[in-house]
Parts: C-alpha cells; structure tokens; sequence
C-alpha cells in the first residue's frame, strides 16, 4: 500500500488514536514518535511481537526494569551541529542519557538467555565511557563546571579566592575611611568592579574613577584609586576563569559531536525498546496478546474488543472465517454496531500487523494480509462534488483494481444510498468481484437480499449483530452463521406504532420475505438463548481455568518451598556428618595417645559424636539385605563399621571398637568384605588396651565428669569387670561430689564407696557393676 493509502487507512479506522493510547505508556519521546508513526505490513513486526512477549515475561518475574533517564537530546544534537557550544546543564543531560543507555544494557545482558530476541536488539548499545567520565570529571549534579576540571581553572580560582579575602579585607578599610562620605555602608559592583555609592557632591575631593551614577544624580558609583590595581586584577582573573571554562565546555562539545552518530543509532534501538515496553504495560493494563500472524487463510479473532472503548463497557465479540470462505455478511439494524465489529476486526489484524498487542484471546488467529482496504463512513467527497454513494462507489473501484489473495477488505454499509434493489444486486457483484480476485471481505449491510444470496453461496458465510427488541438497543454481541433481522416493525411497534399502520405494512410485504423474516426472528431467539448459555458456560470454564491454575501455582509454590527445605535440611545434615567424621577422627588419634588426659578426652570427644549422630534425621531406605547379630555393617550417614550385637523394635546395638552405638536396621548397610569391615575397628580397638579398671579424672571439671563415666562404666562392662576405681583427688571435693552425684543416678551401679587408704583414701571412689 502507498503511504498516502496507509495514511487515509489509519485515520478512517481510527488506528491513529490507538496508537496514541499505547504511546501513552512510553518512557522515551523517541518511542513516542516511533510508535505514533508505525506502519503495519512492515518487515519488523514478527521480531517485535517476539521482543515483547520476550519482555512481558521478564517483567513478570523480575519486575520493570531499570528505564529511567533518557532524555531528548535531538535539540541538543542540532545546536552542537549548528557550532553552538551546549553548556554545563546540555552536557550533563548527554551524560545522564548515556549512563541510563549503560545502565539498560546492563540489566539486559543479564538475562540474555531469557530474551534472546530482545538481546539481539540492544547488544549493539553504546555506552560511551569515555565521554560520560570526561563529564562526570567536569561537571557537578547542577551543569556547573567544577574547579579541577583543569590545573589552570583550578590555580585561577585559587587566586580568586585569595584576591576577594584580599578585597573584603581592603573594602572594610576604605568604607571607614569614606564612611561620611556615603550615602549607604553597601559594597556594590558595577562592571564587574567593586565601588562605592559616594555623595555627589563630594566627587571631586578624591581620586579615582565614577562609573556612572543613581537617577536621582545623588550618587555616583565611585572606585577609589586603592581599588583599581585590585579590581584589575579581579576583571582579568575573571575573563581567564571564562575562558578557560568555555575552553571546557567546547572539548566536552567536541567529544559529544564525535558521538552524535553513534547516539542516534542509541535512540533508533532504545524507540524500539519503548515500542516493546509500551506494548508490556498496554497488553498488562487491557488483557492484550501478543498474536503472530499466520500463513494461512483461517481468520479467528476470539473475545476480541475495541480498543477504544472503555474496558468496562466494551462487549467482546467472536469472529470466525475459515479458509475456505471468502466472504462474511454482517446484517441487522442500523445502530445496532455493525460499523464496532468491523472496526475491531481491523484494528485487530492492524495491530497484530504492526507488531502491537491484540485485545484479544492468545489463541486468535490472524493471516499475515499484506494490505488491508477500508471504506467505513458515509462523508461525501465536496471536493469532487460527489454524493455519499458516488463517494463510497469510488472508494470501492479503487479497491477493487489494488487488492490481491493477501489482501483483507472492509465496507461498510455495502449497497446504501442508492434504490435498495438496485443497492442489493450492485453489492452481490461487487462481492463477486472480491471473490474472483480470492481475498478475505468483511461487509455490513441492511439489505435483506444480500442474507439470501450469502445462504446460497457455500464461500460466503452470514453474520449477525445482536439486537435487544426489549430495550431497543444493541448488544453489540456478534452472532456467525446466522442473518440479522432489521426488526423494522417490532421496534416501530414498541416505539407506539398503531397496529393499523403496522397490519398494512405486513401486507405490503411478500409472504416470502415475511416467512423469511419470522424465520430469522425465530433463530435470532434461539440463538440469543444459546449465546446466554455459552456466555454463561464460558464464564464458569474462565472461573475454573483461574482456579486451575491459581492451584497449579500454589502447587508447584509448595514443591518448591519443600525442595527447598529438602536442599537446606541435606546441606545441614552433611555440614553435621562432615564435623562428625572430623570429630571422629580427632578422637581416634588421641585414643593412641599414650597421656591419660588425651584418652580421657578422646573418650568424651566420641561420647559427644554418638549423642550427635543420635540426633541426625532418618533419610536413608531401608538395606535390601537382611541384617542379623554378628553382622558387620556400615552407619549410612557417617560410614562407620560396626559389629551387631543385638537387634530390637527395629534398632540395632552395634559395637564399633569400644563404642556403643545404637541405630535403625534401616540406616544400615552390610559390609560383605572383611578388609572392610576392619578398617574403621582398629583404630577404637588398638586403644582398648589403654584402659584399665581405674579412670584418673584429676584436673577435669565437674561437667566432664557426666562424658567421661559413661564411657568408663561402658568399658568395665564389655570387659567383664564388676570393679572399678574413679581417681578424682581430695582438693575442694566439688570433683567427688559431682562422681557421686552420676553414681547414684545410674542404674548400672550396684554401689559405690570411698577407697581405702591402700585403694587411695578420699581421694578414689570405688564402684561396683
């Protein structure tokens, strides 16, 4: 299509306004413009729709990103061009630009693999460092040019400041000594020179120079001559501090210049970026899809709406064209929102066209039409003196010569204006002729012949728009494979139409059309019955396809939260086996010590690690072999061998050297090979013979004594002594009470006593087991 085509074809359907609607959302003037200048049937539109259903995703998970900053630079672009040097507050708008350019790039590059498409796009950015620290160095929040911009800016503001401590200091001097002099105690500045506002009159008692006077001519503007080498030097400071921040100010220009080309290639990617976004955020807030166009021929555009129309009070509708018709006839009452459903048909394939979200279903198909030809309204042509049919006929010659099999074609009001027999058997040919060249048509009419001849002809199927004979208005619903009725006399009838009038219309009609009408009436009223249904149906599946997947969410919420905890619970337990084995360890070696003090801590050291795995939560299944007293088995979760002493309820008494453990059958594991089965033994059993029927707990504390007897009552009953002698010493005998505290709790202990002079006196306890 022309320009001028797409133009007049974007202003009739109103696709202008929409786009103006989706612009609304954009973040970029450059997007803006882009968007209110789009044209569908472009090459672009397919990768769009792929770049923002690529976004739409992203922002639901993440959230927005990070488009913030960008400004209009085109003006600042053309003044730099133009040889204008862009002052402090021009060029920190470049660089903010910039760094919201890296900043996009940035979040993007992150997730490349989730927006492949959108990456392709914006992988090309420029961020320019260069000239964003050249900025940044120069120039502070406000555009003003810092003072170590340059080692010259910086030594000429320096003797700035020393030279106006100098002045204030040398001006409070001259002011007292003019004091009767003046007419007012301010300083003031004329010319970049400080002066004093001295009575006229007295003028000529002192030397220096007037720079001009008040209007009144009461005072003149005097610089003594103690100010003149002073203000010299202050007006020559000042000019070299100008220069050298023009001189600033023109590098950074000159940089920026450099980059202009690069910029604009910025821009054209980030409007596309906005046209993407913009899309996001109109798609979110009017349950828009993202629909690819299609192939092949089949036309379906489900709960589709009007972009225009408020969202509360836009009623879907639902249009079908299957491949193999080429025609659909839209009928029934004027106003009843024939000229709504062609509009949304079109706007819809336009905005899927252009590469825009669609308000309608996700599941809606659209063939790529490489055109679309529209003739909607009934404005007459002043400038060629034509009558609103005349006007419409030429619209329709015109598409007629330019459409092809790709092309979508849209009128309204097909055969009004003229004699309705003659409207009727013009508008059959002229779908006709749309037929020949096997394009897709959409027409409304009012003309009952045209339902007949869309009966009878398999490619052309009838359409109807609701209309509620009740309350005299349209549904707006739209109703495939049944003709509209214009309901011409019920509604005359219900506007208070006299039943006389109405009887004599009735016999004007021909008994075949009246059949034909109370026939339609008689659908539309089925049909009318069924559509509440289906809406009603479709509601409920709506209801519970939210539910569905509201629980699926919740679902697969839950899995995740457990595996989760699952992963956390493992890597605690394998922190906790790791310390085990590491504990383990460390006790083994001090039990081949041969200081009673390391055996006695390696001792608590394994009490500690068997309290410790007692504690360690079951994950382990069930062994496939049999366990049975005798057997030598492997602990699942800390690799300890072990011999079966005993099994009862399920748990097994193991013996692994001289530690007793206790533990499920289910956490064991048969050990079949003996070489195995002794390598973790030796070690604990090597130390056995380390122990005796004495323990020497000199030296501990009192919370040591609980670890310690518990594994030297353990060794006097695998060893088969029923005697043993505890060493705990005289001292402060808080160590003695603490032993006879454990002995009378423990059920094991028939009896205990205080040793005998030659056992050792009041400072050994000897018990018996």
């Amino acid at each position: 299509m022309s320009s001028q085509k797409l133009t007049e074809l974007k202003r009739v359907i109103e696709f202008d306004k929409v786009l103006s609607k989706i612009a609304h959302y954009c973040f970029t003037e450059y997007g803006k413009e882009a968007l209110n200048t789009l044209h569908p049937f472009g090459t672009e539109y397919h990768s769009r729709l792929e770049r923002s259903r690529e976004l739409y995703e992203l922002i639901l998970r993440f959230g927005e990103p990070p488009l913030y900053g960008i400004h209009d630079l085109r003006e600042e672009i053309q003044q730099a061009l133009g040889g204008v040097i862009l002052n402090g507050t021009q060029l920190k708008k470049a660089s903010q630009t910039l760094m919201a350019i890296c900043r996009i790039r940035d979040f993007f590059s992150k997730h490349t693999e989730r927006v492949p498409k959108l990456w392709q796009l914006l992988s090309p950015l420029n961020c320019e460092k260069s000239f964003i620290n050249a900025v940044e160095k120069a120039l502070n929040d406000e555009g003003d040019v810092v003072d170590n911009a340059s080692p010259l800016l910086r030594e000429i503001r320096n003797e700035l400041r020393q030279l106006n401590r100098g002045l204030r200091s040398k001006l409070e001097s001259i002011v007292s000594t003019y004091r009767n002099e003046l007419t007012d105690s301010v300083i003031l500045t004329r010319e970049g020179r400080y002066v004093l506002p001295l009575i006229a009159s007295r003028k000529a008692l002192y030397e220096g120079i007037i720079h001009g006077s008040s209007s009144s001519g009461a005072t003149v503007y005097f610089e003594p001559k103690e100010l003149i080498p002073l203000n010299n030097r202050l007006r020559m400071l000042k000019s070299s501090e100008e220069e050298e921040v023009r001189r600033i100010l023109r590098d950074l220009t000159t940089k920026f210049i450099g980059l202009i080309e690069r910029l604009k290639a910025n821009f054209s990617i980030i409007s596309e970026l906005d046209i993407s976004y913009a899309s996001v955020i109109y798609a979110k807030r009017h349950r828009g899809s993202f629909v690819f166009p299609v192939n092949d021929k089949n036309m379906a555009l489900l709960k589709a709406r009007h972009p225009l129309i408020d969202d509360d009070k836009v009623v879907p509708i639902d249009f079908t064209m299957p491949e193999e018709v080429g025609a659909v006839v839209i009928t029934g009452p004027n106003t009843g929102g024939k000229t709504v459903a062609l509009k949304t048909i079109g706007l819809c394939v336009l905005m899927a066209l252009s590469g825009l979200p669609v308000l309608a279903d996700e599941s809606s198909k659209i063939p790529k039409f490489n055109a679309v030809y529209v003739d909607i309204g009934d404005e007459q042509s002043i400038e060629q003196s034509l009558s609103t049919f005349s006007s419409h006929m030429s619209k329709i010659i015109g598409i007629i010569d330019d459409c092809n099999e790709d092309s979508l074609v849209l009128l309204d009001e097909l055969g009004a204006g003229t004699d309705p027999v003659e409207g009727a058997a013009l508008s059959m040919a002229i779908i006709d002729a749309l037929l020949n060249k096997r394009v897709k048509a959409v027409v409304s009419t009012h003309l009952s012949p045209l339902k007949v001849y869309a009966l009878n002809k398999p490619e052309v199927m009838n359409a109807s728009v609701e209309f509620d004979v009740d309350t005299l208005k349209p549904t707006y619903h739209l109703i495939m494979g049944i003709p509209g009725s214009s309901n011409a006399l019920e509604i005359s009838r219900r506007l208070g139409l006299s039943f006389e009038v109405l009887a004599k219309a009735r016999k004007y009609m021909s008994d075949e059309s009246s059949r034909f009408e109370n026939l339609i009436s008689e659908l539309h009223r089925e049909r009318s019955k069924i559509e509440i249904v289906k809406r009603e149906l479709i509601q409920e599946r709506q209801k519970l396809n939210a539910l569905k997947k509201e629980y699926s969410e919740r679902l697969e919420k839950i899995k995740k939260k457990r595996l989760g905890e699952i992963d956390e619970e493992l890597r605690k337990l394998e922190e906790k086996l790791n310390a085990s084995i590491k504990e383990m360890e460390k006790a083994i070696n001090l039990a081949r010590s041969g200081k009673e003090l390391d055996r006695v801590k390696a001792v608590k050291d394994l009490y500690r690690v068997k309290s410790m795995l007692r504690t360690i939560p079951d994950h382990t299944p069930r062994s496939d072999t049999a366990v049975k007293p005798g057997d030598s088995v492997k602990i699942a979760e800390t690799g300890v061998i072990a011999r079966v002493v005993s099994i009862k309820e399920g748990k097994a008494l193991l013996e692994a050297g001289k530690l007793s453990l206790e533990a499920p059958v289910k956490r064991l594991e048969k050990v079949e090979n003996k070489e195995e089965a002794n390598k973790f033994s030796y070690s604990l059993a090597s130390s056995e013979k380390a122990f005796s029927d004495e323990v020497d707990i000199r030296g501990m504390t009192t919370e040591d004594v609980p670890f310690v007897l518990d594994d030297f009552l353990d060794s006097l009953t695998r060893s088969g002594r029923t005697r043993g002698y505890i060493i705990h010493g005289k001292g402060t005998g808080r160590l003695a009470e603490a032993v006879w505290q454990y002995l009378r709790r423990n059920r094991s202990v028939k009896r205990f006593r205080i040793g005998t002079p030659k056992e050792g006196g009041h400072g050994v306890t000897v018990i018996e087991v």
